[in-house]
């Protein structure tokens, strides 16, 4: 067999770390184009915290899953369940010599990018296969949960931990039929529903001041559901910070795609974005650093939900700035020279 020669340039998506199968499955199918920003394009959210008693089927829990993304990405997808070896590794060559990445399911065990535990700790794990050298008998893989890129892997290791499943893609024979998006609609309607204005939704805004202040109780039962496995397991409130990063970070690119990017008012939403990106980011790896020895646990409890309340302001002020924007809209559209031509020969 010759050696492939269309390595696929197929880079994690940011953001995505720690997230093992929806991320891949995002990062492969962003191969074939950037439609699958679409299941993100209501992802502006937050889980609804409010004053009544705990209820911890809250967290951790995604807006989108991974039927969204395929559902409005440009690739048609088979799920190969219970496959033999042999059959999986023709399947890979075959795909990647056609130039198409392989989402495959993998015991991390096997898997050489995983400093602390190759060769150490059991866990299914999924990543996507993006080229094999026959000369070295070695796959360059794609893994979003550890955002390495073109990392080796032996076929022996990954005949080791296979774990009988993989995904393929292709470019899809019958797009799907989408309207255009309107991003200033979508960002109205996403805004009026954040601030609890649409019927039956809820003010995003105030569930996480409400999460801020209680934020030290939720610590505690994400410790007591650690305890319950293994001090190592990423838990339900790990989760829920990482999934509140990922989807802003797709949303702001959703933006970015369909946006009209030399509008001033938009460049000011594009820049508040990113400083809530980058501020939920801090939060998370303060909340990280809880699990630490050595965590000075009560500076950051006095720290973090200010800083969190803080988020919440300023993503308040984005809603209120995409409402007024909306209507000063609607106010030039009044006072355009036709519209007052019209007025005046009434």
């Amino acid at each position: 067999m010759p050696p492939f020669s269309n390595l696929l340039d197929l880079k994690p998506l940011s953001g995505f770390d720690w997230s093992c199968f929806n991320g891949n499955i995002a990062t492969a199918v962003s191969y074939f184009g950037d439609d699958y920003l679409q299941a993100f394009a209501h992802s502006w959210t937050f889980s609804q915290f409010g004053t009544d008693p705990f209820s911890y089927d809250l967290l951790g829990h995604e807006s989108y899953t991974y039927e969204d993304i395929l559902k409005y990405a440009n690739t048609d997808y088979t799920l190969h369940r219970e496959i033999s070896l042999p059959d999986a590794l023709n399947t890979i060559y075959q795909e990647l010599e056609a130039g198409r990445p392989v989402l495959v399911k993998c015991d991390s065990f096997a898997c050489p990018w995983f400093p602390d535990n190759y060769h150490a700790l059991h866990n299914t794990h999924f990543f996507i296969i993006v080229n094999y050298d026959p000369q070295t008998d070695m796959f360059a893989c794609t893994d979003v949960s550890y955002m390495t890129h073109n990392y080796t892997q032996s076929v022996a290791d990954f005949s080791q931990g296979f774990m009988n499943e993989i995904m393929t893609f292709s470019p899809r024979t019958s797009t799907l039929d989408l309207e255009d998006t309107d991003i200033d609609l979508v960002l109205l309607n996403i805004a009026k529903t954040n601030l609890g204005l649409q019927p039956q939704t809820y003010s995003i805004f105030e569930a996480m001041r409400v999460f801020a202040d209680q934020f030290e109780q939720w610590y505690q039962l994400a410790v007591m559901e650690m305890n319950q496995f293994n001090p190592g397991a990423a838990n339900k409130l790990h989760l829920e910070l990482l999934y509140i990063v990922q989807s802003r970070m797709q949303f702001l690119k959703f933006v970015e795609y369909r946006a009209d990017l030399e509008q001033a008012n938009m460049q000011c939403i594009r820049a508040a974005f990113t400083q809530s990106i980058k501020s939920w980011s801090v939060i998370r790896m303060m909340y990280l650093k809880l699990y630490e020895p050595k965590a000075n646990k009560e500076h950051i409890f006095n720290t973090l939900p200010e800083k969190i309340k803080a988020v919440a302001a300023m993503e308040e002020d984005i809603a209120y700035t995409i409402l007024h924007m909306e209507q000063m809209r609607l106010l030039n559209d009044q006072l355009s020279p036709r519209h007052r031509h019209t007025f005046s020969t009434l």
